[in-house]
């Protein structure tokens, strides 16, 4: 093979956004740039995992050059992504044997059962070289695959109506406890969960990633100055539309049109930045159909699974499991 690999490594990282920004010409990318500063910003104070990307991402390059990276979300799922440099290079099919492999191998999860390896494989409907790959190499298409649903922008601006007495305030103002507490009352984790305790820092981890912007995180404020919403928008300039990463209202402040009026005050204030922006990437949830967002793309997922007996194991005896990949 013509390429030279290495794990991921931390310098690796604006080389490897370079890319993500590129997919933007290819296709609707399941990885986008919103994808991208969240897993690196957040999720390693969020969950634990310091090293998982030095340990589960692969780095291919050509020269000095990146051209192909083996990509997931740092939680050791099982969950992969591949990026590339150009059409050209996702075709190359000595190349993608090689990175199905590094996914089959170091990027797998592992189920509770401590022996059943699988991987969960993104495939875009163009890259019709990787699909015949994944399935000789014994992958499955599954029958979920990630909707991408974006928010139209018309020439005018979205209403924006809070319930009376609360206010909007962004990452100018906002400490970042506000954030992990919305974020932890919506969607229900405590003291067993390792964000409960370093929620706060993970936020703050994320709002020193390159392409975070003050204005587009927004929080909502009760008549006490309470923390009661929040989201993140995600943008560069060049970008066709802007991404969404995350949203949160709170459990008790729900179906008062809280998050309506929160996505409306973000896509006017990057309506306002960019007027070549057409949209915003929300989530694959009734709420967001419900309010404008169009289904624009489905990225099919290929799962794979092998079940590895532990060496000593008489199960394990004769096995080849090089082969059996």
């Amino acid at each position: 093979m013509g390429y030279e690999f290495s794990f991921y490594k931390e310098e690796d990282f604006e080389e490897i956004e370079q890319l993500v920004l590129a997919s933007y010409n290819l296709e609707y990318p399941v990885w986008g740039l919103s994808r991208q500063e969240f897993t690196f910003g957040l999720h390693p104070a969020f969950t634990g995992h310091y090293h998982a990307f030095e340990h589960t991402v692969g780095v291919y390059k050509e020269g000095d050059k990146i051209v192909a990276v083996v990509m997931n979300e740092g939680n050791y799922d099982g969950e992969v992504f591949f990026l590339f440099d150009s059409q050209e290079r996702g075709e190359d099919r000595e190349l993608l044997i090689e990175m199905i492999k590094f996914s089959k191998t170091n990027a797998s999860g592992i189920k509770e059962d401590r022996r059943t390896r699988y991987v969960k494989l993104h495939v875009p409907e163009w890259n019709q070289t990787l699909l015949e790959l994944v399935e000789k190499s014994g992958f499955t298409k599954e029958e979920w695959g990630e909707s991408l649903y974006i928010l139209p922008f018309k020439e005018e601006s979205f209403e924006v109506k809070l319930p009376e007495g609360y206010t909007f305030a962004d990452g100018n103002t906002t400490p970042d406890f506000y954030l992990s507490n919305t974020h932890r009352l919506s969607f229900g984790y405590g003291a067993d969960d390792y964000a409960c305790d370093h929620g706060e820092q993970a936020f703050h981890d994320l709002r020193l990633m390159k392409h975070y912007r003050k204005d587009l995180d927004i929080c909502v404020l009760d008549e006490l100055k309470r923390p009661v919403a929040m989201a993140i928008i995600w943008y560069v300039d060049g970008m066709p539309y802007c991404e969404l990463e995350p949203l949160a209202v709170v459990w008790w402040e729900r179906r008062k049109g809280i998050a309506t009026a929160l996505l409306h005050e973000a896509a006017n204030r990057v309506m306002k930045l960019s007027p070549t922006c057409t949209g915003m990437l929300g989530g694959d949830q009734q709420y967001y159909r419900s309010i404008g967002y169009e289904k624009k793309a489905v990225i099919p997922r290929y799962y794979w699974e092998l079940e590895v007996f532990i060496s000593w194991e008489k199960e394990s005896y004769g096995r080849d499991y090089a082969n059996e990949m």
